[in-house]
């Protein structure tokens, strides 16, 4: 329970309703008020009236029962999960993506389209009708709709109108941000990993620092201390694809050489070698030697930078992106690798991997704004 200082009336009030609800949020089963006053140090009137306001707001359900132990049955009170919903589109150089989530983080929706990310404005009329098409075809009320969280595979600036920097959309140079201009809802543009970063975040209650490792076409990175995102002075941290590995190395697609980008890519294990990573993991699991000279190289080349990250961060990594699905096989592979290059300790144990794979940008886009709603109900 909140207590009063200088806080106003409106605002306490406004932070004792959000304590039960997050408790409600958080709970893993149906409570009854009892066991919310308990927990939250919170009277029962007070309480009472909390619930009021959020049944109003139609967030809670109150219309079970449990058993009693004599007299009325006490009520259950649970969150509705889809009395809110968020969208998460994730536009890359080969597909767009889109998924639901409910106030749980429970996936209502996903669909995947064969469509390259385009910064133009057919691009960006096709990508609002999909949007509604999506709506339509889910059954998803846009009264309920908190927002669309939409990422790109570049660097975005501050104030979301301008995508200063994409390679594997090719672009090089400042370009005013089109994406999101016919989309009738509330929306905002990030960066893909920094969106990737926030889902694993999320979902690693444990971890209080973690800096996100994206492993796609691209490779890009996110940090978080303590769930927020460190951007950086210009919007531009984490650039992980971009830090030099091999000095005077591969070509890269920003035009360098050596970045690990040109190294560590899933195209590196795919279009490089004119087959599907499920053909090359097929391949590997089968013993074919050619492969397993490159994936020795590959896992080098993965585990110094993944080594040098946590030396400058000191924090756990979390490989995600549509890439690491095929790495836990592996990990005793990698974090051999990483015990050898620790200059500290002679353990590797540092890296995870994500939960929710390729999923993890979209699930991250949408995230963003259910975990707004649920900060300030």
């Amino acid at each position: 329970m909140v207590r009063s200082g200088t806080m106003s009336t409106v605002e306490l009030r406004r932070q004792n309703r959000n304590h039960v609800f997050r408790s409600l949020i958080d709970a893993e089963e149906p409570l009854t008020k009892q066991d919310l006053a308990a927990g939250l140090f919170m009277s029962l009137p007070t309480l009472t009236q909390n619930l009021k306001e959020l049944d109003a707001m139609g967030l809670i359900d109150s219309s079970c029962t449990t058993d009693s132990t004599g007299g009325r049955k006490p009520r259950l009170i649970s969150i509705i999960p889809g009395a809110r919903f968020a969208i998460g589109i994730e536009l890359s150089s080969g597909s767009i993506r889109m998924v639901a989530l409910d106030l749980k983080c429970n996936q209502l929706a996903f669909q995947q389209f064969a469509r390259p990310f385009e910064n133009t404005d057919t691009s960006a009329k096709e990508l609002a009708a999909r949007l509604e098409q999506f709506l339509d075809d889910n059954s998803l009320s846009r009264d309920r709709l908190l927002g669309v969280g939409i990422t790109v595979p570049g660097i975005v600036n501050a104030d979301q109108t301008i995508i200063e920097y994409a390679p594997t959309a090719r672009i090089q140079k400042m370009s005013p941000a089109m994406v999101n201009r016919y989309i009738p809802y509330p929306t905002f543009l990030d960066n893909d990993a920094t969106c990737g970063g926030f889902a694993e975040w999320w979902n690693h209650t444990e971890m209080e620092n973690l800096a996100y490792l994206s492993l796609s076409r691209g490779i890009g990175g996110a940090i978080l201390v303590n769930g927020s995102a460190y951007d950086g002075d210009h919007h531009r941290s984490a650039e992980f694809g971009h830090m030099c590995i091999h000095p005077g190395g591969r070509v890269c697609n920003c035009g360098r050489r050596g970045c690990l980008e040109a190294y560590c890519s899933a195209t590196r294990l795919s279009d490089d070698l004119h087959i599907t990573l499920e053909d090359f993991f097929t391949g590997l699991a089968a013993g074919n030697a050619a492969y397993q000279n490159t994936w020795e190289t590959y896992l080098d080349d993965l585990a110094l930078a993944v080594s040098n990250i946590h030396t400058m961060l000191d924090c756990n990594v979390v490989i995600g992106g549509a890439f690491s699905q095929y790495l836990p096989d592996y990990l005793d592979g990698l974090e051999a690798r990483l015990s050898r290059l620790n200059p500290f300790t002679d353990d590797g144990d540092y890296v995870h991997f994500c939960r929710y794979h390729d999923r993890s940008i979209c699930v991250g886009a949408a995230l963003r704004y259910i975990a707004e709603f649920i900060v300030k109900v």
